[in-house]
């Protein structure tokens, strides 16, 4: 090794690329480097493959750990004697007093805030919920915490859900419907990480509960992998990984120095809440039923489907038929034909084309169809019913 070599500095990295978040660790880490550091990095992505290269004798000269690590593990790094950083790793300074070894992590309460105020902000929700899937994890616990403290602010409360460790899928799935079941709808879910809130999202998907009319789900870590593939879109708070990682790289640097082990909280730890379908606005009542009415009124011909309108609403089918039901007593469907008869009516009675020609007219793809829906709701042909009006008059 050359004189020029020994100036540059070994810097091990355990992280995976395997999600979003560890991606986002590595981008930091590596804009750091870009500052003017004289590192070269070697990642390991896994902490088993990083203990096989000490145990060649090879030693770094300084280690940031962005992968779980287990306490057995923790030990034996710490022991090396490397100084090291370990991001957003379960693990109090004060054990490791006297090491070369310090901790930065987001906080996860204000990751918990962030989402009961993104959930209050998408409407009046009858009740509220925080879903967990790893409650051996503290960032589950923070996360809860800062939800709950948030909702207490406005005097609301939520239920807990843990999702089961379960032998097969479809045990997990039932258990969670049963917890969903018992929330008052609309409901607004908070899932503490993404993989939650896609158990969720599959759930309301295998056991038809409408998102978000139903039921709004908030996952946490936006890995777009995971938020994309579900059927409804999944809104997620995106930490600020990116920033943490580099936060490490500056506190390896202090350690490598000579500095004392320290716990850094990395305050501002939302970089934004990505918005996407699980979580949009759901339109009032009201407005849905007068802006489909409108649209069905100006429309009404043999031709329109209940998909057009609802296309037209930009709501889910679902949603546009419960709330018709609720307000008008009948379906989108059934307004579509009522309003159609009434248009043909109209025709029969103030005109005096052709059968055929209103049939085009109506969008009926022929005479003979017109005469079929017509005798269905009046109970009697275009031309007969025709001959009593007029002769009524």
């Amino acid at each position: 090794m050359n004189s020029h070599d020994r100036t540059f500095q070994r810097i091990a990295v355990a992280a995976s690329f395997s999600n979003a978040a560890g991606r986002d660790y590595l981008t930091g880490i590596f804009r750091y480097v870009n500052t003017g550091r004289r590192w070269t990095l070697e990642v390991f992505e896994s902490c088993a493959a990083l203990r096989a290269r000490l145990g060649t004798g090879w030693r770094p000269d300084g280690i940031l750990f962005v992968l779980p690590v287990e306490d057995p593990d923790l030990d034996a790094l710490v022991e090396t004697g490397v100084p090291s950083v370990f991001v957003d790793i379960p693990a109090s300074p004060k054990q490791f007093a006297g090491h070369k070894t310090s901790f930065v992590r987001l906080d996860d309460s204000t990751i918990g805030r962030a989402a009961a105020e993104h959930l209050l902000s998408r409407g009046r929700f009858n009740s509220l919920a925080c879903v967990i899937d790893q409650p051996q994890f503290p960032y589950t616990e923070h996360r809860e915490w800062g939800f709950r403290s948030r909702l207490g602010e406005d005097g609301l409360s939520a239920e807990t859900i843990v999702i089961p460790e379960a032998a097969s899928d479809e045990v997990q799935f039932e258990a969670i419907r049963r917890d969903l079941a018992r929330l008052a709808s609309p409901a607004g879910v908070f899932a503490v990480r993404d993989r939650a809130a896609v158990a969720v999202l599959e759930t309301c998907r295998r056991f038809d509960i409408a998102v978000p009319e139903t039921i709004a789900v908030l996952g946490v870590d936006n890995d777009e992998v995971l938020c994309k593939s579900t059927r409804v879109p999944l809104s997620s708070i995106l930490p600020d990984h990116e920033q943490l990682g580099f936060l490490a790289a500056e506190e390896l640097r202090h350690v490598m120095r000579g500095g004392s082990s320290r716990e850094i909280v990395f305050e501002r730890s939302v970089k934004e809440v990505v918005l996407r379908d699980s979580t949009r606005l759901v339109p009032p009542a009201a407005r849905i039923i007068a802006t489909a009415l409108s649209y069905i009124e100006a429309n009404a011909s043999g031709r329109l489907r209940v998909s057009d309108v609802v296309a037209h609403l930009g709501v889910s089918r679902r949603l546009a038929d419960l709330r018709f039901r609720e307000v008008r007593g009948r379906s989108i469907g059934d307004e579509i034909v009522r309003a159609l008869t009434e248009r043909t009516v109209k025709m029969l009675r103030k005109s005096d084309k052709p059968v055929a020609l209103i049939a085009a007219e109506c969008g009926f793809s022929s005479s003979p169809a017109f005469v079929r829906f017509f005798r269905r709701r009046m109970g009697e042909t275009p031309a007969a019913w025709r001959r009593k009006a007029i002769g009524a008059k």
